[in-house]
């Protein structure tokens, strides 16, 4: 359903949500067929269609209860970023602080970005935990600049460690979150699935990959649009290639204000 206002005011200032259960059962044996599957091709190193074409995690992007909370934090219009899949074993390792907001250079948070986290068979304080930074999400800063603290403990963290399966967590792209590895898991992995979307209004940078165009492509002819209602989530026009557009100013030198359009002393 819709956001509260409460829950609306909550996100914004804090930087995350949290549903609990947000996935029936059946729905999250689905998802989980797909991500095995991927994860034997992976390992194999089979080529295998991309997320979008698979029969589940396809049709997770544009899942209508995951449209109606998006929305209700950018409003209409937005535009879907990517999709990942992964099984995570006992033993996999962490992944250190950072942020996933995607801006080329980082300079402001004029408009919302969000990824979704999907714990299909919950947290349970095994294989890893989720950390999240409340309120950083208000913060400049490069995506990878906090990768030095590694898992660290830092002041005001919030530890998830505790959800049932089928939970979401809804992040603002620029919280500050990691992975901390926990032991365990050995007859409990973890299924985990993140779908990142970016408000209307500005154009964004692309999925990193060449392939990006055709990603949003097969999307659309896979019908993940459900019949035009969120047609908008394909639009190409919603981002610059990320390559090309990095290579445009990285070689600025000095403050880039002053390079702009209508720059005057």
């Amino acid at each position: 359903m819709p956001l509260s206002e409460e829950q609306s005011k909550t996100f914004h200032e804090e930087g995350y949500l949290i549903f609990e259960g947000f996935f029936t059962q059946e729905e999250c044996d689905n998802l989980k067929a797909d991500i095995d599957a991927l994860t034997e091709a992976r390992a194999k190193r089979e080529a295998h269609p991309y997320l979008c074409e698979f029969p589940h995690l396809g049709p997770l992007i544009s899942h209508p209860r995951v449209m109606e909370i998006v929305e209700s934090v950018m409003g209409p219009g937005f535009a879907f970023h990517h999709l990942h899949a992964v099984r995570q074993d006992a033993g996999t390792p962490g992944v250190p602080w950072h942020q996933d907001y995607e801006q080329e250079p980082q300079t402001n948070r004029s408009h919302v970005m969000v990824h979704l986290f999907y714990y299909l068979n919950g947290l349970n304080g095994e294989v890893g935990d989720l950390l999240c930074l409340p309120r950083s999400h208000r913060t400049v800063i490069a995506n990878g600049a906090l990768w030095m603290l590694d898992t660290k403990p830092l002041p005001g963290e919030r530890v998830i460690n505790d959800l049932p399966p089928g939970s979401a967590v809804l992040v603002h792209s620029a919280l500050w979150h990691a992975r901390r590895a926990q032991p365990g898991g050995e007859d409990r992995p973890r299924y985990f699935a993140d779908a990142s979307y970016c408000q209307a209004g500005i154009r964004w940078p692309s999925y990193g990959i060449p392939q990006w165009r055709e990603i949003l492509r097969r999307a659309m002819e896979k019908g993940l649009d459900r019949g035009g209602r969120y047609s908008h989530l394909f639009e190409e026009n919603h981002f610059f290639d990320r390559q090309a557009g990095y290579e445009a100013w990285k070689s600025l030198q000095g403050s880039l204000a002053i390079q702009l359009p209508g720059w005057k002393e």
